[in-house]
């Protein structure tokens, strides 16, 4: 057995050992296949699979530490086995892995809702952070060209909180329900470009981020009455990014 079969097979029980087939997809005769096969049942490999998955759990919850302080034991558990037993939990990057961790929690949560919007926070501060450590504003004299389209920044994030974040904060550290979602959300805006990483936007950038949804032109965005100084900053901040 070459030594990177028998890395990706251990490396497989280890991760999937719920999955139906674990060793899909690497090249082992039958002899090697028994081999894991007996491996996985043995005290030994049962122990170090338990000291693996509880390392990725408590890295997890870590990552999402305000998040699932919110949720009920019940459901905080079950997020973090399914996501466990997805195989994920082992990247050597953790701010990537909580970033992927929220994204894959924000998916099982009620729009608009406390939770999701907590979610988002954490999400977005993990994305803006990842991004400031090798962030370079583009060259803005793109913006001169009409029909250069534009996007999303990469690394940016717009999150509506339906709380004082004070009250919010009050809330998890007494666990005291949650009161209702706000008719005005406090809006934040994360990006990489930003000296703190987050700012409250003026009416026009969220005007432009909303009509970002899809990419599109810079006279399309003009003639929605969005300025070019809004986009300038916006794209120097890494709000916004060139869609090609």
């Amino acid at each position: 057995m070459a030594l990177i079969e028998f890395q990706t097979g251990l490396g497989r029980l280890l991760r999937e050992h719920k999955s139906s087939d674990p060793l899909h997809g690497v090249n082992l005769d039958a002899n090697e296949k028994r081999y894991f096969e007996t491996l996985q049942e043995t005290a030994g490999f049962r122990f170090c699979a338990s000291i693996q998955r509880s390392w990725c759990i408590a890295r997890a919850a870590k990552s999402a530490h305000f998040t699932l302080s919110l949720l009920p034991d019940k459901e905080r558990q079950a997020l973090l086995d399914d996501w466990v037993d997805a195989g994920a939990g082992t990247n050597s990057f953790f701010d990537a892995e909580g970033e992927s961790f929220l994204g894959f929690i924000s998916k099982r949560l009620t729009d608009p809702s406390h939770e999701l919007s907590v979610c988002q926070f954490e999400q977005a501060t993990f994305r803006a952070s990842n991004g400031a450590s090798s962030y370079a504003s583009p060259d803005l004299s793109g913006l001169a060209n009409t029909d250069r389209k534009l996007r999303h920044g990469r690394h940016a994030t717009l999150v509506r909180l339906y709380l004082d974040p004070s009250l919010l904060i009050e809330s998890m550290q007494t666990r005291k329900p949650l009161p209702p979602l706000s008719t005005e959300p406090l809006v934040l805006m994360f990006s990489p470009g930003l000296p703190q990483l987050c700012n409250a936007p003026s009416e026009e950038e969220i005007a432009t981020w909303e009509a970002l949804d899809a990419p599109a032109s810079v006279g399309t965005l003009l003639s929605l009455n969005i300025s070019p100084e809004t986009l300038a900053g916006l794209l120097e901040q890494g709000t916004i990014d060139y869609a090609d």
